[in-house]
């Protein structure tokens, strides 16, 4: 008895120096980088457009280094005084698919990007980088800035709604989950209100939300689009909306998306969040979630549901896409000599640092797709959009299909370590 005293003693005293670290480092709100990706495809150029202080910061306040190494980029942040680094986060753009396709042999673009850090106090220096081939990750950008230059905008959006649907406690112990609508006109909002409903129930009644549902906070920001819908370039549709969604990004009719990542940012600003999730009015499938950016999907199509889930997935827990049959614009995404970084997929150069002990020891690895396998945690070829030398961990899951009843277990997994991450 007197030991557990003594070790719950140790675990606070622990929690409460991490937590006097957090606010020795950090004011209230957050820095927002509002930056400018350009190259081709074998080139990254990164260009600083604003620094901008936010009011809020959505995430944990006693966990500003990231553990999990996922994300094709990472930032960095360094106090100068100290040269301690006192803020990590991985994350991944429109950008680096791009680069994966045709069009980025040929032509160089420029992608806005944003990411926000917990404001700083003190100088610091800011690095953004990048994985190279190898999966090593090579610094692209640094710089050092002061938080409280007189340059540092604070701009911010007047008279827009902003709401808390769901309630469960303060910022630093929940996952805030903001949803912003594109294509309301101010007379669907009522609509718009409905469907971040909907989709908010079904979200947290799949595993393992469900057994984490008071672990979350739903917000909801009111942007008022001019036109109804969203853009659809192959059928010469065009809407005037709040957040600039269209279809056919990355030239995939099914890939909804938008590029103004800077107007998003702007609208889920006004309230604190972990995660945002745009849904657009709309009854075209498609969707698309990009990891610690946003997840974006249609709200009216009989697929919506499960199309929303997939994407967030992507965007909350860096999952990746399971299957290899649908067309995409990617060509040669993943280097199969390297293990990629993302939980529920393996090219079994390191195994062990996967799902390896979620297999049974009487399963064969690799698993052959036979009907006595297909309820079990296993390692079946075809994931990462080729039929070879990339694995996933279940014959079917959500991040394959929309057939599946739910994730599987190696994502339910990683997906309950982002949660526990950003509450406890």
């Amino acid at each position: 008895m007197k030991q557990s005293v003594i070790i719950l003693l140790f675990f606070f005293l622990l929690c409460l120096n991490v937590y006097s670290q957090y606010q020795h480092y950090f004011d209230q709100g957050s820095l927002r980088i509002d930056f400018v990706l350009s190259g081709g495809a074998a080139d990254t150029h990164v260009s600083l457009y604003e620094l901008k202080k936010e009011p809020h910061f959505g995430g944990s306040l006693q966990k500003t280094i990231d553990p999990f190494d996922y994300g094709q980029f990472r930032v960095v942040v360094k106090d100068v005084a100290s040269n301690i680094v006192i803020f990590t986060r991985g994350f991944c753009t429109l950008f680096e698919e791009w680069q994966t396709s045709q069009e980025a042999e040929v032509l160089e673009k420029s992608f806005f990007n944003t990411l926000t850090i917990p404001c700083p106090k003190n100088n610091i220096l800011l690095s953004i980088e990048q994985r190279d081939r190898n999966g090593a990750f090579v610094k692209l950008f640094s710089g050092e800035f002061n938080p409280q230059d007189y340059s540092v905008s604070k701009s911010q959006l007047k008279h827009v709604d902003t709401h808390k649907l769901i309630d469960n406690g303060s910022t630093d112990a929940c996952v805030d989950i903001v949803f912003v609508g594109d294509g309301y006109t101010k007379r669907e909002m009522k609509k718009f209100h409905r469907d971040v409903r909907k989709m908010s129930d079904y979200l947290l009644t799949q595993g393992p939300f469900h057994k984490y549902q008071k672990k979350f906070n739903i917000w909801v920001v009111d942007a008022i689009s001019e036109e109804s819908g969203v853009s659809d370039p192959r059928k010469d549709i065009w809407k005037d909306t709040a957040l600039k969604s269209s279809f056919n990004t990355l030239n995939s009719d099914r890939y909804l998306a938008s590029t103004s990542v800077f107007i998003i940012r702007d609208y889920a600003a006004l309230v604190p969040y972990d995660q945002i999730c745009v849904i657009a009015n709309t009854d075209k499938y498609g969707g698309g979630g990009i990891f610690n950016h946003f997840s974006l999907s249609s709200v009216d199509n009989e697929r919506s549901l499960t199309v929303f889930v997939h994407e967030f997935g992507h965007a909350f827990a860096g999952l990746g896409d399971e299957y290899y049959t649908s067309d995409v614009s990617y060509s040669d995404y993943f280097n199969q000599s390297i293990e990629p970084w993302q939980p529920n997929l393996t090219t079994l150069i390191d195994f062990d640092g996967k799902w390896k002990d979620m297999v049974d020891k009487n399963i064969p690895v690799p698993t052959p797709a036979e009907e006595r396998y297909f309820n079990q945690v296993g390692v079946f070829e075809g994931g990462g959009y080729v039929a070879k030398g990339v694995y996933r961990p279940a014959y079917d899951c959500r991040m394959k299909s929309n057939e599946a009843p739910e994730f599987c277990a190696v994502c339910q997994r990683a997906i309950e370590k982002m949660i526990l991450f950003l509450t406890d």
